[in-house]
């Protein structure tokens, strides 16, 4: 008993003078969140520009020619892709919340004791870490190298949820994107051109067809070919400016 009590007392005091590694506290955390938010508003913005190009190119297809004059059509398809441009500005609100949610709170969630086992030793107040510690911090935990170290895993499953949120959202004409954007901007359209009515139902199959055809495209959203050269780098430099 003696002897247990004694080494008890010893590894207790041992681990009082390790040095601990702290997590990635609020400001890391939403500094992280953010940055990769940031990458992922500039890849959706070209699915929403996407969308608006196919609208321009293809929204008044089956329409006799001389249905509108040209500043008719301008005017009109404006009314359709600024109501576009407009959810993809909501769309990008929600996405520093997605991304957080999935580094923070989705299992595995990155927060935790990062001292056992011991990988890496958190440095002196005011100093980074090094990238080293990224490759050394191979389990996951709360610090910032265990998130630089897992980046990959992380991209992967922001992207799944990304990708099944943004197809969700031009799903037809009972997603998110129709119903609040298209759909009232098309009954302002018809409003300002009522000889445009007899051509609602055409009007609805080419709308329909071009949010199907961008939910398709979703499917490579954020791939590696997308995904900028440098952007890793940029983030894993930024996460190792933390404590």
């Amino acid at each position: 008993m003696r002897f247990s009590t004694v080494a008890f007392g010893a590894l207790s005091a041992l681990a009082v003078f390790m040095p601990s590694v702290s997590a990635c506290e609020h400001e890391c955390q939403v500094n992280v969140s953010r940055a990769f938010s940031d990458k992922y508003e500039i890849l959706s913005n070209e699915y929403f520009t996407l969308l608006n190009k196919k609208v321009q190119d293809s929204v008044f297809y089956g329409l006799p020619k001389d249905t509108l004059t040209a500043d008719e059509t301008a005017t009109a398809i404006k009314t359709i892709t600024d109501s576009i441009s407009e959810a993809g500005k909501v769309w990008a609100g929600t996405l520093f919340q997605t991304v957080f949610t999935s580094i923070f709170a989705d299992e595995p969630k990155f927060k935790g004791d990062c001292n056992k086992p011991h990988r890496v030793t958190q440095p002196p107040k005011g100093v980074f870490w090094k990238m080293p510690d990224c490759h050394n911090m191979d389990f996951i935990c709360g610090n910032p190298p265990s998130i630089c170290h897992f980046m990959p895993m992380i991209k992967t499953r922001i992207v799944k949820k990304l990708i099944g949120q943004l197809q969700a959202k031009v799903d037809g004409d009972e997603s998110d994107v129709y119903e609040g954007y298209v759909a009232p901007a098309l009954q302002t359209v018809l409003t300002q051109q009522p000889k445009l009515v007899e051509f609602t139902p055409i009007l609805h199959g080419n709308l329909n067809q071009i949010l199907e055809s961008v939910k398709l495209s979703l499917t490579g959203f954020a791939s590696e070919a997308q995904w900028g050269p440098d952007w890793d780098l940029q983030i894993k430099e930024l996460l190792l400016t933390f404590p």
